[in-house]
């Protein structure tokens, strides 16, 4: 099975936004001394160094105010004890600007006993963790676009684009109150309000085609249980996700 520790894909997410940014080309301050380079699409730099021409990074080839994306995507959950989880993702974006957009998304996951379960079933038959799934979340976010980037690659100019969003959502789970292993399933079904938030990045491939990874994390209140029963009080739920698709911008 597999299982991702969050801390792990939170650096490894890090590592990558430090690499494409810094693999940027730099955007430089307009003034006076600069005009005539500048219309040759270069700035010199003789303060840094004497012997290099800094080209400037401007102008976007690939627009997206006004327009809506489309997103299908999939991938796995992380960071739970108990279980592993496949998810399958659509979204919709629609974006007033370069900057801001908003998202609606739906969220459906497949869930499955992960290696520590099977372990305490071997170990005990009265040792059955009450464990709640997240089977789906339908919600909308605000999305906010702070970071563009090109990247020269191989030869080649690659278009980024670097979001974050954070929003709420209807989120659907199951709770199975059997506490052993021996024991039938004795499902029960709940709706929660809950409160996400994501990061990711956009990669063009054309004008209306692109390839996204993105990482989401899902927070939400329920009742907890104990040997088959419901408890009265609540605890906070939280769930992450890394899903991998395309989109198609109209």
């Amino acid at each position: 099975m597999l299982r991702i520790r969050f801390t792990n894909i939170i650096l490894l997410f890090t590592v990558f936004f430090i690499f494409i940014f810094s693999s940027t080309q730099t955007r430089a301050e307009e003034n006076e001394s600069d005009v005539t380079q500048e219309e040759k699409g270069e700035y010199d730099f003789s303060w840094l160094d004497p012997d290099k021409k800094i080209y400037v990074v401007q102008n976007r080839k690939y627009t997206k105010a006004k327009h809506l994306e489309t997103v299908l995507s999939g991938g796995f959950g992380f960071g739970e004890p108990y279980r592993s989880s496949w998810i399958f993702l659509p979204r919709a974006i629609y974006y007033f600007n370069e900057s801001w957009g908003v998202s609606a998304l739906g969220l459906m996951a497949s869930n499955s006993e992960n290696d520590n379960v099977l372990e305490l079933k071997e170990i005990s038959a009265s040792s059955y963790p009450n464990v709640r799934d997240v089977q789906s979340f339908f919600g909308g976010s605000v999305v906010w676009v702070p970071f563009y980037a090109k990247i020269n690659a191989f030869n080649r100019i690659f278009y980024i684009d670097w979001s974050w969003e954070a929003g709420v959502a209807s989120v659907n789970t199951e709770l199975d109150l059997n506490f052993s292993t021996t024991g039938t399933p004795n499902l029960t079904t709940s709706t929660h309000m809950g409160f996400f938030w994501g990061t990711g990045q956009k990669f063009f491939i054309t004008k209306s085609f692109a390839a996204r990874f993105d990482l989401l994390g899902l927070y939400y209140s329920a009742p907890t249980a104990r040997r088959g029963v419901l408890s009265t009080t609540n605890q906070t739920n939280s769930n992450y996700y890394f899903t991998v698709g395309m989109s198609y911008t109209f």
